[in-house]
This record gives C-alpha cells, sequence and structure tokens, in this order.
C-alpha cells in the first residue's frame, strides 16, 4: 500500500501557483512595455504612419476650406459680423446716394442687412450722438451672455438711488427679489432704468465697472464710435454712440430668440415679491401697442427719449427668412420714427435682394487660378512652390434687386498679382467677385495663394506635421505616469512572492523523501 507524503496536496498547489504568477508577470511585463512605449510617442508615430497613406490618395482640392470672410467688399457686403468700414474707420454704403430712399426725420439713420453685414443706406450714420434708453439693448445683450434667466437678484439701493427722479422706474426696494427674466421684461416693456441698473450691478459690481463691459463687447462687435458710462441712457456728454454701432448691437441682441419674445409681449404680469404685489406692466412700443403702427415684420427693438437725445429707435424687422436692422437717432417726435421705420424696411426688403454665395460656383475658377500661378511662376523661372491654397467666401452677398434679376458671372481678379522673386515666402490675395449685367461688381471674397521656396516649403511642411501632432494635457502625463508606477509595483510584488516560492520550493526538495513500503 502506498502511502502519501502530508505535503504532496501542498507542492501541488505551490507549483500551480508558481505557474499563475510566471504568467501573471509575463502578462505584467508586456502591459508596462506597451505603456512605457505609448507615452514615449511610439504608438503615435505608429499612427501617424497609418494616417499618411489615407492622406496620399487625398487631392489638393480637399485642404481648399470656404468659410465666412471679415473682408469688406467695395460694395459694402462684408461678413454679418464684421463692421462695414473703410480705413478711415467710416461705414461703406451699398448706396450712398440712397435713391430713392424714404425721407427720415433724424439727425442720423441707418439701414442694415444681418444676413450679409452689408449697410444698404444711411446718414450720418458714424456721427456720435446720445443714444437715449436704445443703451438697453447692450445692457440686455451681456445680461444674456453673462445670466440665466432664472437667478435671482437682491435689490441694493445703489441700483435706483442715482436714477434721476423723471426717469422711468419699476419701483424696486433695498432687499426685493427678482429674477433676470422679470428684469428684462421691464427694461423692454416700460423701459425700467431701476431694472436696467439691477442688471448691471449685478454683472459688473458697480456702473463703472459694468460701462467697462459694455464698452468692451461694443469694440468686439465692430462698434467704432461707442463709449457707453451708464446702463441705461442717462444723458451724458460722454454717452455716446452713432446708427452703425447701433445696428451691430441689435442684430447681435436678436440672435437670442428670448430677446423678440420679450421685447413683442403685449402684457406680463410681474409675480409678487417678497416685498411688493404683483405688478401689471403694459408694452409701451407702438409697434406692438397699436394699431397704428402695427407692423407685421418686426421682431424686437427699443425706444428711447431724453431732451438732449431726442427720440431714438432701433429695431429688426424679417421677411422671408431676411432680417434688417434700422436705426434713427434725434428724431423730432415720438410718432415719426415708428412711421419712418416702416418705410425704410419696406424700402429695403423691395429694393434689395440678399442671397447665399455658393462655393462651388468658384471651384473650377479657382483652380484655373491655381494653374495660372504656377505656370507664371515657372515661366519666369522663380524657385517658388505653392504651399497653401485657401478660398474665403462671404455666405451672403446683398445687391439691388434690379441686378439681382438679371443674372450675374463669377470671376476672380488677378491683374494685380505681382510676384517677387526675391522672396523666400510671399501670399497673394486674389479678390473674389459676383459681376451682373450692368458690369457692377461684388467682392464676396479672397483666395489666398502662399508661395514659398523649397527650404521656406519644407520648413512650413515640419511646422504643419508638428502642430497635428496630438498634444499630451498634464492630467493624462500624470495618469499615464501614475499607472506605470502602480505596474511596476504589482510586478515588483508578484516576482519577490514568485522568489520565495521558489526558494520554499528547494528547501522542500532538500528534505528526505518518505520510503514507499
Amino acid at each position: 500500500m502506498l502511502f502519501k507524503h502530508k505535503h504532496s496536496n501542498i507542492r501541488y498547489h505551490s507549483a500551480n501557483v508558481s505557474r499563475i504568477i510566471q504568467a501573471g508577470i509575463c502578462l505584467l511585463s508586456i502591459i508596462l512595455s506597451f505603456a512605457v512605449l505609448s507615452s514615449s510617442g511610439f504608438v503615435p508615430i505608429v499612427s501617424a504612419l497609418e494616417k499618411v497613406s489615407s492622406l496620399s490618395a487625398a487631392s489638393p482640392a480637399a485642404e481648399t476650406t470656404a468659410e465666412p470672410s471679415t473682408e469688406t467688399s467695395a460694395s459694402g457686403t462684408s461678413s454679418p459680423d464684421a463692421a462695414s468700414a473703410s480705413p478711415d474707420g467710416l461705414t461703406t454704403l451699398l448706396d450712398p446716394e440712397g435713391v430713392g430712399a424714404p425721407e427720415i426725420d433724424g439727425k442720423a439713420y441707418v439701414l442694415y442687412d444681418a444676413q450679409s453685414g452689408a449697410f444698404l443706406v444711411g446718414n450720418n450714420q458714424d456721427t456720435p450722438l446720445p443714444p437715449a434708453s436704445i443703451t438697453k439693448v447692450m445692457t440686455i445683450l451681456l445680461a444674456f451672455e453673462n445670466l440665466k434667466m432664472t437667478d435671482s437678484i437682491t435689490v441694493t439701493r445703489d441700483m435706483y438711488e442715482s436714477i434721476p427722479d423723471d426717469y422711468v422706474r419699476l419701483g424696486l426696494v433695498e432687499g426685493e427679489v427678482i429674477t433676470v427674466e422679470e428684469a428684462i421684461y421691464a427694461c423692454l416693456l416700460i423701459s425700467a432704468n431701476d431694472a436696467a441698473m439691477a442688471l448691471a450691478v449685478t454683472m459688473g459690481g458697480s456702473v463703472e465697472g459694468f460701462s467697462k463691459m459694455m464698452n468692451e463687447r461694443a469694440v468686439e462687435l465692430g462698434c467704432m464710435h461707442t463709449n457707453f458710462t451708464n446702463p441705461y441712457g442717462l444723458s451724458d456728454e460722454k454717452h455716446v454712440t452713432t446708427a452703425h454701432d447701433m445696428a451691430l448691437m441689435m442684430a447681435a441682441a436678436l440672435k437670442n430668440e428670448t430677446y423678440t419674445k420679450i421685447s413683442t409681449t403685449a402684457n406680463y404680469t410681474m409675480p409678487a415679491t417678497n416685498k411688493h404685489k404683483p405688478r401689471n406692466i403694459t408694452n409701451g412700443n407702438r409697434f406692438v401697442s397699436t394699431t397704428t403702427y402695427a407692423y407685421e415684420n418686426y421682431i424686437g427693438g427699443k425706444t428711447g427719449f431724453t431732451d438732449i437725445s431726442g427720440h431714438t429707435i432701433v429695431a429688426g424687422a424679417r421677411q422671408n427668412s431676411r432680417t434688417l436692422i434700422g436705426v434713427i437717432l434725434g428724431a423730432s417726435c415720438s410718432e415719426i420714427r415708428y412711421s419712418n421705420l416702416i418705410a425704410l424696411f419696406t424700402y429695403g426688403f423691395e429694393k434689395y435682394s440678399t442671397t447665399s454665395v455658393d462655393v462651388s460656383e468658384y471651384a473650377e475658377l479657382q483652380k484655373q487660378t491655381v494653374d495660372q500661378v504656377t505656370s507664371g511662376v515657372s515661366a519666369a523661372g522663380y524657385a517658388l512652390e505653392i504651399t497653401d491654397v485657401k478660398l474665403n467666401l462671404n455666405p451672403y452677398c446683398t445687391t439691388t434687386a434690379d441686378r439681382s434679376a438679371g443674372g450675374y458671372s463669377t470671376g476672380i481678379d488677378i491683374s494685380k498679382a505681382v510676384i517677387q522673386a526675391g522672396l523666400s515666402k510671399q501670399t497673394l490675395d486674389f479678390p473674389v467677385f459676383r459681376q451682373y449685367a450692368d458690369t457692377s461688381k461684388d467682392q464676396v471674397g479672397t483666395l489666398t495663394i502662399t508661395l514659398c521656396d523649397p527650404q521656406s516649403a519644407q520648413t512650413a511642411v515640419q511646422a504643419a506635421a508638428a502642430a497635428s501632432k496630438p498634444k499630451t494635457s498634464m492630467l493624462s502625463v500624470i495618469i499615464r505616469g501614475g499607472i506605470i508606477l502602480l505596474l511596476l509595483c504589482i510586478l515588483t510584488f508578484c516576482i519577490i512572492i514568485y522568489v520565495m516560492l521558489q526558494k520554499e520550493k528547494k528547501r522542500r526538495k532538500s528534505r528526505r523523501r518518505p520510503r514507499v513500503l
């Protein structure tokens, strides 16, 4: 009969554990190696090599992009987010003579197409004038951008104490809590100056702080002659803007549909607060509150008045997905600004046409221009090559309805291009245009071609490759380092256990084996 040694099961399990640990050590070594190679850039290099093979089949035309341009055309069209201005800072009007435009009662006015960015007609549109309460358009725009409609405002004394007694108020009192939405309703429906101050102090901390915010945002919008000193239009010789600048502010505010919703509301009941019973407020804008001046295309605006500014108005109108902005400063009476603005909108929708610019219309012209530049460089014997081609187009173009009805042809003007042999890198800008039957042209964009000598071209390629290489953030580096450290610790632990098991195995083998009877 055979007898098993009492440690035979232990040796069996020990052997299994040893094999498991050996497999674990191998697996951890593989994982650790992969992690180290990834952190050192080996894996990204492999991925890059795979991408190169896929890019080799791409055509050069695939690199050409069409995106909105901030260039201003000679006829007044531009991107909708940029002021249409000449180098001297004055607005370029599509129709400087304003042939057929209605007579406007006011010191200044302008009509602006918010889609194409074209200023259609105007007078004294760049003259700084006091705006009165249409200042609140900027205050509300900043509220949309910096606050939530449901945010609460706790009224403090500095939100109403400095307002002159004859200026309109909602009647806010210290400690009263209102929402941002309620403040905006009060600003737009009854032009409540304390509501505007509540918004301003909440955002800027003080009138001065908020005025700085207003002026900085105005510059971002392309406003060139605006200086605000308060959030609601208090008469101040330093508080001025222009018809041009107010059009840009109104266009920006109307991008938020809430502005249209609130400013076209006829009546609003402000809920009871901790200090006041419910307030019923009625819209004072005659586009909304009367049938005489009701205008179906009206989508929102603001009016204003002080003894210094006279009557002011800014408003937007939309017809067939096209948005026009009208501004009148210094009108002689309240009612006439409404009738004048309706006449101005009607003129703008009937006299002018805005259409989208299709990049496909210029694809063949772009190819021909690139070929011409390449041939010119080769014929002249210049050691230059094309390294970049970009087609930047305005998304929309505005012209007169008569011109638009006659159709147009497309073109790229290369007549003024000059290639200089002595420069290692140079950029050629070619105006892209539409030409109408009457031979007039509208610039709708720019074709930009970059030329470099071979050495600069190689440098440009290397720089582009470096720029396209994925950047590793500090957080990912720390996480990756932590994972590697953890794997090292586990690997070390496994090695120690393995060594200990091997020693135990040898110790047991050195013992005398049991005899079999």
